[in-house]
């Protein structure tokens, strides 16, 4: 059985358009939410409820739709509903009560029926084209679904694509953003080394100048030492020289020039 617009909407058929969109607006935000999850028969409820909206909220597209939903009921041709009774006045008023007039009334019923029969077959000859087209519509209308659901379904994965490519551009800068902070991290630590590196080569070449420096100053120290000493004991040695000349060995001694 096919569903009406009313029933896709769950609203009467005397709803207002008041009714009408707060039932569309009920409805829809869930079966969107599912349609976007990858549900095929909310995305197909989807469908029948925008198609539904379009003709309810219109009110000439309303109209017509209910027209076409209670169409009147066929009726016999004119002259197929005024047949016997112009049969039966036509006739004389004797000719009711011989055999004659009643062979008259049976073909003229004979002819009715075989009106009615005839208006029948045409009828229902009608119903079948009618038919026939109805489903042509419904086929088309079923093509048109099938299409927009497939124009749906494919905007869905361009969204998709373009979506997963923007995801993958952003991992893209964001890696790139890593490596250029590591790289940067790389830089600044081996500028600290080589800065480290260079302050200890600095001060190692100020302790080795110090280190002469003070060995220079020790050297002095000692040298002078050394010339004080020999200054010292340059009387003492003269007179120890001159005790051994004079071979005074005693006062050598004494003198201390003998250890």
């Amino acid at each position: 059985m096919k569903t009406s617009h009313y029933d896709t909407l769950q609203v009467s058929t005397r709803a207002s358009t008041e009714i009408i969109d707060a039932a569309y607006q009920r409805l829809k935000p869930s079966l969107t939410e599912a349609a976007r999850n990858g549900d095929f028969e909310a995305r197909n409820q989807l469908l029948f409820l925008e198609e539904a909206y379009s003709v309810l909220v219109s009110p000439e597209k309303r109209a017509a739709y209910d027209a076409a939903q209670s169409p009147a009921p066929a009726q016999a041709p004119a002259y197929q509903r005024t047949y016997a009774y112009e049969a039966a006045s036509s006739a004389p008023s004797g000719m009711f009560a011989s055999g004659t007039a009643r062979l008259v009334l049976g073909l003229g019923l004979c002819a009715a029926v075989f009106s009615v029969y005839k208006f029948m077959g045409q009828s229902g000859q009608q119903k079948n084209q009618a038919s026939q087209i109805e489903a042509s519509a419904q086929r088309g209308t079923g093509e048109v679904r099938n299409d927009a659901y497939r124009a749906e379904n494919e905007r869905m994965l361009v969204q998709g694509a373009v979506h997963n490519q923007g995801k993958q551009i952003d991992n893209s800068y964001n890696i790139a953003d890593r490596e250029a902070e590591r790289r940067q991290r790389e830089l600044d630590y081996r500028a600290n080394a080589d800065a480290q590196v260079l302050d200890m080569q600095r001060r190692r070449l100020e302790a080795q100048q110090q280190q002469q420096q003070w060995q220079q100053e020790q050297y002095e120290k000692d040298r002078k030492l050394r010339e004080a000493k020999i200054a010292a004991d340059a009387p003492k040695k003269q007179l120890c020289n001159m005790y051994a000349l004079s071979g005074n060995t005693r006062d050598a001694r004494a003198a201390g020039c003998y250890y």
